[in-house]
């Protein structure tokens, strides 16, 4: 699975943000994330998500010197034992959560050296939030499946897609590591790459995901 452009919605223009600050390439509207073209689409209602860019596994030292050069971090660098990664936090001036995580052993590159942003690989996880049941079947439409994770206890979290690279299920109301705070439904626009080339669009204030 490959995240080859991602559509959300945002209160105000974040293309200095990623563009300045972050120094990522911009094309047009798009910001250019690796693999992943990533475009906010300007509107009011107080979007905010989750999405983690995906670090060379043997980077993420770098890139958290990078990372704190550049933003103020949320909390401390968690360590998932269960995927054998690391994560940092960050907000950008919208509030979206951003996450930095490296699994070890996964797209390593073997650089040596400052972080650069043209290292990022890409989107690794992007969260959906809504009826987790209701999601997953649509998404099972379109060729993906749970790989981790489930969907049927009160605060369970639902993977779709494949490590590195996944979808997070969760109900609105739960709440995003590392702040707490409550996930909510906001519009999404996916366009995946690679075989599974398709596409998958949820606005929870018109219709069902499709």
């Amino acid at each position: 699975m490959r995240f080859a452009h991602v559509t959300l919605a945002a209160p105000l223009d974040l293309r200095e943000f990623y563009g300045g600050r972050l120094a990522l390439p911009l094309d047009g509207n798009a910001i250019v994330i690796g693999e992943t073209r990533l475009t906010f689409r300007l509107e009011d209602g107080g979007a905010f998500y989750h999405f983690a860019l995906l670090v060379p596994g043997d980077r993420f030292d770098a890139a958290l010197e990078w990372a704190r050069g550049r933003v103020e971090l949320l909390g401390d660098v968690l360590d998932f034992a269960f995927w054998d990664a690391r994560a940092a936090y960050f907000h950008d001036p919208a509030g979206n959560i951003v996450e930095l995580i490296a699994h070890r052993g996964f797209e390593e590159n073997g650089r040596s050296g400052p972080f650069d942003a043209d290292e990022l690989i890409g989107f690794s996880e992007l969260g959906l939030v809504g009826d987790r049941h209701q999601l997953l079947r649509q998404l099972e439409e379109v060729g993906f499946a749970l790989w981790a994770g489930g969907i049927d206890e009160v605060d369970s979290l639902g993977f779709v897609g494949e490590k590195g690279r996944t979808l997070i299920l969760t109900r609105p109301g739960r709440g995003w590591l590392p702040t707490g705070r409550p996930a909510k439904p906001h519009p999404v626009s996916i366009e995946f790459g690679g075989p599974e080339a398709t596409r998958f669009v949820f606005d929870p204030r018109t219709a069902d995901p499709q």
